[in-house]
């Protein structure tokens, strides 16, 4: 494992630019639950796509009813291991470009 550790940080090191993907799951850690779990947001609120938000009136409604009921457990949320490491490897990224 550790040589798989070594050789991910020297492709990283060596990378002009890199990209972390995650999924939902990666905030659930933080409290903010995904929102395709059953019982999530989009179970309860339609879904809002860009161009009917930007189109729409009433879109932008629902849109932000929906916000209206996450924005607090959002802002309450901290970040979590996950998120710290992220920092972490972008501070070192950007230190080693």
């Amino acid at each position: 494992m550790e040589k798989l550790i070594l050789r991910a940080a020297e492709l990283i090191a060596q990378a002009r630019k890199v990209v972390a993907f995650t999924g939902a799951g990666v905030s659930t850690e933080s409290g903010i639950p995904d929102f395709r779990s059953p019982g999530g947001i989009w179970e309860k609120y339609e879904h809002v796509f860009y161009q009917e938000f930007l189109s729409s009136a009433e879109a932008r409604k629902k849109y932000w009813l929906r916000s209206r009921a996450t924005y607090p457990v959002i802002r309450e949320a901290r970040p979590n291991p996950t998120h710290l490491v992220l920092v972490e490897l972008e501070k070192w990224v950007s230190w080693t470009a």
